[in-house]
């Protein structure tokens, strides 16, 4: 069963010098609010300040990020609910088996097997392989494993048959700041030959925040060691940066109870939104930025008459522009971060339903779908999701959606568009936005910026020509030429 351990330290607090308050207990829950005095009660005590190393059980959690809230009660009173996100891991296995072949595969279960005389949650088996019998040259050793009851996707490795060779590089090994010594670095996985090009993923998960150095040789034929080529001043910011750089692109927490909605959010990006009521300029003006989605734009960079990139223009809704509709993909940035909220009143409420909204180009049908409730498979589905600034499908299915969001779907209609892989981006343009685009007359206009300048259609104008007057998109900016 998987557990969370927890250690916190709660102390009580009074307004009134006078008064000495005691807290009672202490509550949990995971994820979405009960409400006050209904979580799950972690302990009972007394006293003005208590240490509590908890357990708490996370069977039931799915695999991905949560949120863990944790509040007190003081005589009559809750105090402020605490929030500790919290990464929950997949469930482990067991590896019972594992078996091997060469080049051919004979089936799976027909490979040499090598039956484990203990089983566990990781399984660690170190074996000789002969490869007697073996050509020299290049060959392949496929490996898999057997995990409750079934086999694994089978992985290839290819290694090199061949009579020692002294000037053949055999085994390239690396290390962190000290040196191990030749022969017990970390090995990187290379086809021996006379000259090898290495490229590999160094593992720095024991390394300290700062600043270190990589170092990496090689081992002949003969066994001979080359000298040590180090790599210095590789900075390492830490575990913690990076997990505090993902959690600033994932806005959480939505919540719309008792005419209110709102939302954590992280980072002032633009951000998708999706929501059931309607909204007025008063509504959002004094903490959000709205846009409206517009268009999509489609240029051929390489002029080889396939689409090669792909734009979303939206327009920043100003005072007049009308009421925002609900059940419509529209995107939002906030002012600051943080937990912010929406105020809506009931007549602007209606129903939560999910309302597809298309727009078309010669050759492509841009559908936005909105969801009012978690979403996963987004790579399978071919759906893009906004982050960071443009739209892209993620490279698992593991990523979750949030509600109150709106997901991308494209249908291709001309044929001209090239081949879009899981993780490609769709740029974004907001008109309106002076931190990224504007509408100004050009000072000039020279040959070299002629060759990056597109119509509204998409098209890239002819290497010299003399842009007419219209509208005109210059290295992502919108122009307008009199």
């Amino acid at each position: 069963m998987r557990r969370l351990y927890y250690r916190l330290v709660v102390t009580a607090v009074c307004c009134l010098a006078a008064l000495t308050t005691e807290a009672q207990q202490v509550e949990y829950f995971w994820d979405k609010d009960p409400g006050v005095g209904n979580g799950l009660v972690l302990q009972q005590f007394t006293g003005n300040s208590a240490t509590i190393k908890a357990e708490l059980d996370v069977s039931s959690l799915s695999t991905g990020i949560h949120q863990l809230g944790i509040r007190t009660l003081n005589d009559k009173y809750f105090s402020a609910t605490y929030y500790r996100t919290v990464y929950i891991l997949p469930k482990v296995h067991k590896v019972s088996a594992i078996e091997y072949f060469f080049d051919q595969d004979p089936g799976v279960g027909n490979g040499t097997q090598k039956v484990a005389s203990v089983t566990g949650d990781e399984l660690t088996m170190a074996f000789d392989v002969s490869t007697d019998g073996l050509e020299d040259g290049v060959h392949k050793i496929g490996i898999r494993t057997l995990t409750d009851g079934t086999w694994s996707d089978t992985k290839y490795r290819q290694f090199l048959v061949r009579s020692v060779v002294e000037n053949y590089i055999t085994r390239v090994e690396y290390f962190w700041d000290d040196d191990p010594g030749a022969g017990n670095g970390l090995a990187i996985d290379i086809t021996p030959g006379e000259e090898v090009n290495v490229s590999f993923e160094a593992d720095m998960a024991d390394l300290a925040q700062g600043t270190h150095t990589l170092g990496v040789r090689a081992q002949s034929g003969s066994g001979a060691w080359s000298p040590v080529t180090l790599h210095s001043d590789i900075e390492f910011e830490g575990w913690d940066a990076l997990q505090e750089y993902l959690n600033s692109l994932i806005d959480t927490e939505d919540s719309y109870a008792n005419s209110v909605y709102s939302r954590e959010y992280r980072n002032k990006s633009w951000h998708a939104l999706y929501v059931p009521f309607s909204l007025e300029y008063s509504d959002w003006s004094a903490h959000f930025d709205i846009a409206r989605i517009n268009a999509f734009y489609q240029y051929d960079d390489d002029e080889d008459g396939m689409v090669d990139r792909q734009v979303l223009e939206a327009i920043i809704v100003k005072p007049g522009n009308g009421a925002l509709k609900p059940n419509h993909p529209y995107l939002i940035r906030p002012k600051t971060t943080g937990i912010l909220k929406l105020n809506v009143a009931p007549s602007k409420q209606v129903a939560e339903e999910i309302n597809s909204v298309s727009c078309s180009t010669m050759e492509a049908k841009y559908t936005f779908t909105g969801n009012y409730a978690d979403i996963t498979g987004l790579k399978t589905a071919s759906r893009y999701r906004l982050r960071g600034g443009s739209l892209s499908i993620p490279d698992n299915d593991d990523e979750v959606l949030p509600p109150f969001r709106w997901y991308l779907t494209i249908e291709n209609l001309g044929n001209q568009l090239n081949e879009t892989p899981a993780g490609a981006r769709i740029g974004l343009l907001v008109i309106g936005d002076s931190e990224t685009t504007g509408i100004t007359q050009p000072d000039g206009m020279t040959e070299d910026a002629a060759r990056s300048i597109y119509d509204m259609q998409g098209r890239k104008l002819q290497h010299g020509a003399t842009p007419k007057k219209g509208v005109y998109i210059i290295n992502n900016k919108k122009y307008v030429i009199q």
